[in-house]
């Protein structure tokens, strides 16, 4: 089961994934209808449109804009990134691995960058010196409030006429496919 957290960068992460979840639950409506009207669950235009994750593209394009709007220059995976950070910092790369659902390459190409750009920085672990822990330096401090801000304003357009029991259980609907998917991966 994935973890989202408490504090300011866990709500703002979940209201993201509310409205991610919201355009899946309207994709799986028209499905259902689908499969009512034709005995058929999922057409190939539905499963081509599930599986290359149209929703979730489009989200992400429109949030990277709002941040560029904003004159926040961060892509949508470095914030993620930093959203680890804001509520665990000096995690190891595998928590923001975990935590992003991202392969650890993809994840030390994108601290590379946020590195770079000064917002977080590498330390030994001084437990285990093959490790490294990250945090974020002033620039990725100072910076949290204006993210959240636009990712808050994002997230309100995305969900505009859900009410909060609709968003609850989209969420939990998608939970159960997250779960039986993480049951049988690895």
């Amino acid at each position: 089961m994935y973890s989202m957290g408490k504090g300011v960068g866990g709500n703002a992460l979940k209201k993201l994934i509310k409205g991610c979840l919201y355009n899946y639950f309207l994709y799986l409506c028209s499905c259902l209808n689908n499969y009512v009207m034709n005995k058929q669950l999922l057409t190939d235009e539905n499963k081509f449109n599930l599986l290359a994750g149209r929703v979730p593209l489009l989200l992400n394009r429109f949030i990277y804009q709002q941040f560029k709007k904003s004159g926040i220059n961060l892509t949508r995976e470095q914030w993620s990134v930093l959203a680890v950070l804001w509520k665990n910092d000096g995690c190891s790369q595998q928590v923001i691995a975990d935590e992003t659902s991202r392969d650890k390459p993809s994840v030390t190409r994108l601290i590379d960058n946020l590195v770079k750009e000064g917002f977080v920085e590498r330390r030994n672990d001084p437990n285990d010196k093959r490790l490294n822990l990250i945090f974020l330096k002033e620039k990725g401090k100072l910076i949290e409030k204006s993210v959240l801000k636009v990712v808050n304003e994002t997230i309100e357009i995305a969900t505009k006429g859900l009410s909060e029991d609709q968003i609850l259980f989209i969420r939990d609907c998608f939970q159960i496919v997250y779960d039986n998917i993480k049951s049988v991966e690895k």
